[in-house]
């Protein structure tokens, strides 16, 4: 289950979303990918909208080759960088000018690995083990920075050391969400059983300042739970505009 809506300031000025999201499953398995474009890069939109869909795609396409999961995100980064200095060199435009951060979870059966360069969070739990964020954020020194984007230098051997596989156990769900979602559910580790909670329509103590709409029951029940997911992003906190996206992969065959 997955949604990206368009912050409230976006929105109001009437600009575009910068974030984007993609899936695809196949007999082989499956693949989603969140991205987060920078705000300051004038083509953020199209950086971020690459990414995505670039990587799943190449993701599922060197899964039915019968690698082991970390190599396919590492071959599926690889792709994606080029992918990223293609439209730089045919646009033309500098490499700034498409920022994007990525995350990517990939999975097949009970397994799953996972990658992320930029700020935003992938958290994983379930039932027998606690929720944890096993891939530390590319901030700065100060709030709001982020030290590594694709397509820039150095962003794709972050995404290459990044590449985490997960035990069974932790692999029964995994949320992956941009800073528009984090940054109000932070620590998004410590709060993804009551963010899941209110998603199931369950009574859920949610971060303070937090203001969850009427449309949160039943969103992963609902026959429609992406359009669901969708309203129920609309949630309200003081002083939160971004653009925000949200994963929600409960894996086939994981443990628990």
């Amino acid at each position: 289950m997955l949604a990206s809506r368009r912050g409230r300031l976006h929105a109001h000025r009437g600009d575009h979303r910068e974030d984007a999201v993609a899936w695809r499953t196949s007999a082989s398995g499956w693949c989603v990918a969140v991205a987060d474009g920078a705000g300051s890069a004038v083509h953020s939109r199209v950086g971020a909208h690459v990414a995505a869909h670039v990587v799943v795609h190449e993701a599922l396409r060197h899964l039915t080759q019968g690698l082991a999961l970390p190599a396919v995100l590492a071959a599926a980064a690889d792709a994606t960088q080029a992918a990223l200095d293609t439209l730089v060199a045919q646009a033309p435009c500098a490499p700034r000018d498409l920022r994007t951060t990525l995350l990517v979870a990939v999975g097949t059966g009970p397994r799953v690995a996972l990658m992320q360069v930029g700020d935003g969070a992938i958290v994983c739990g379930g039932p027998t083990q606690p929720f944890r964020q096993p891939i530390a954020a590319h901030s700065g020194a100060f709030s709001g920075e982020v030290s590594h984007f694709l397509p820039d230098a150095g962003a794709v051997q972050a995404l290459h050391a990044s590449i985490t596989a997960l035990s069974p156990e932790e692999a029964h769900t995994v949320l992956l969400a941009t800073d528009g979602v984090e940054d109000p559910w932070y620590p998004l580790a410590r709060h993804a059983p009551s963010l899941l909670a209110a998603l199931a329509g369950e009574e859920a103590a949610v971060p303070d300042g937090l203001q969850l709409g009427g449309t949160a029951a039943g969103v992963l029940a609902s026959d429609r739970a992406g359009e669901a997911l969708l309203h129920w992003l609309a949630f309200e906190k003081r002083g939160e505009n971004d653009d925000r996206t949200l994963a929600v992969v409960r894996c086939p065959g994981a443990a628990g």
